[in-house]
């Protein structure tokens, strides 16, 4: 039953109808037509909706980013922030110039995107071009018709994705409608050679049967968002084809879903679902990493003392220095994300993390004063509750940063290296002021306790 339930439909038809010649050609004839237009569906669904999802989240990624350098240039007058925005700028015309070869129906959207984009484009040059005194002048009525512009193609690409979406569902229902058809099809003329092959034609019916109500299950588990559902249809046949692009299009339907689901709604940043997979991405492709782990000493009683609304502006201010200076100086192959609460991670290559850790700590530290109230900063201190509840001087907050490099030993799973990031933190905090340390022995079960000696594959910096 395994190897004939592998046959392709037009297999199983000739071998069920073999003494009705007739019905047999008949019959594979209208079949392959029917899986000839399904897979049509198929290629359209794979070759162009799928596409077209892709670029439009290739071209919010492109513009947005885009948008984060000019705003950059603005501030820092970068001629590395002027390449990036350039790049940018670059990346999401290719994008929108392999859709328009695509998606014809969308021609009418793509000429608007473009348009706006020029205009966008042309803002911004004339921004860059000012001097700075002419530039506070008109920078925030210019910024006003820039974040219009950029609103308007954001809600361009959203409309091209909602149509293309739309689209998608209704070839799923052709799809579904054809596969229907079919089945009742290949019923009927099996009805036909029952007397010749009534076992052969009750198996080809509960097989196409059964496929076809995967296929239906998957439809429907799909429009409820449960994409994890696989249907059960045997890879081999055609309506396994039609399953494994249902597969792919759930696949990068969940992609999509995760992205916005595991943001962190303060920062931004990708949350801890990202953080696992892409260390584990890095684990089992044998690349040597710094995983470093990120939190800030004495928030609580900033929060306590501050209430909620600054505590979140100190958040904020924590991952946009840690985003920019790791995008400053790796510029790619990095991750920053944010666990929650004060604690970050960030995952790039080993080579440069000293100085990334120590810049780090410079522009936190150069900044942090700025969230507290002159009396306070005079004075030198808070004054606050600690955990157990009693009111103590707290100095300004710093940060500690955990690396764990895992260059000695591949072996580290994320597991374990979130465990020794975990220790490392710990001993850190023992220390005064914004501290990194770094160890990268082969292996360890416990850091050494703070006040034992350091041993010569730690490092310590500040």
């Amino acid at each position: 039953m395994n190897k004939f339930s592998g046959l392709t439909i037009t297999a199983k038809m000739t071998l069920g109808y073999l003494p009705l010649a007739l019905i047999i050609i008949g019959l594979s004839l209208y079949t392959l037509s029917s899986l000839n237009e399904l897979s049509d569906i198929n290629r359209g669904i794979v070759n162009s909706n799928m596409v077209v999802i892709e670029a439009c989240d290739n071209m919010t990624n492109s513009l947005l980013a885009q948008e984060a350098y000019g705003q950059r240039y603005l501030i820092l007058k970068s001629e590395e922030m002027m390449t990036l925005f350039s790049k940018r700028d670059i990346e999401f015309r290719r994008v929108l110039t392999s859709l328009a070869d695509i998606s014809k129906s969308d021609d009418e959207i793509i000429k608007k995107i473009r348009l706006f984009h020029n205009n966008y484009n042309i803002l911004y040059f004339a921004l860059f071009e000012l001097e700075e005194e002419n530039l506070k002048q008109v920078q925030r009525a210019e910024q006003e018709k820039i974040k219009r512009n950029l609103d308007i193609q954001l809600d361009l690409i959203r409309n091209m994705m909602f149509d293309t979406r739309k689209n998608l569902e209704a070839k799923t229902i052709e799809a579904k409608t054809f596969s229907t058809k079919a089945f009742y099809v290949v019923a009927f003329f099996s009805i036909l050679g029952i007397i010749v092959g009534i076992g052969t034609a009750l198996l080809i019916t509960r097989n196409v049967a059964y496929s076809i109500n995967q296929l239906k299950l998957a439809a429907l588990k799909f429009s409820r968002h449960q994409f994890n559902f696989v249907p059960d249809v045997n890879e081999n046949d055609e309506f396994g084809m039609l399953a494994q692009a249902l597969t792919s299009m759930a696949e990068q339907l969940s992609k999509l879903k995760v992205m916005d689901i595991d943001t962190n709604p303060l920062t931004r940043l990708p949350g801890g679902m990202a953080i696992e997979n892409y260390l584990h991405h890095k684990i089992t492709g044998k690349k040597v990493i710094a995983f470093c782990l990120l939190d800030i000493d004495i928030f609580k009683s900033f929060n306590d003392r501050y209430e909620y609304a600054r505590g979140n502006d100190v958040i904020k201010f924590t991952g946009e220095v840690i985003q920019s200076i790791v995008t400053e100086q790796i510029v790619s192959d990095f991750f920053v994300g944010h666990i929650g609460g004060d604690d970050f991670v960030t995952i790039f290559p080993s080579d440069r993390h000293e100085e990334i850790c120590k810049t780090i700590i410079n522009k936190f530290d150069k900044n942090i004063i700025k969230f507290y109230d002159k009396k306070d900063l005079k004075q030198g201190y808070i004054v606050s509750k600690t955990r157990q509840g009693t009111i103590s001087k707290f100095p300004v907050m710093s940060i500690s940063i955990a690396v764990v490099i895992n260059k000695d030993d591949l072996s580290l799973n994320s597991v374990k290296i979130g465990e020794l990031a975990a220790e490392i933190k710990e001993y850190a905090k023992t220390f005064e002021g914004s501290v990194y340390l770094t160890d990268r022995r082969k292996y360890f079960d416990k850091l050494k306790i703070a006040g034992q000696e350091s041993d010569s594959n730690e490092e310590c910096g500040k």
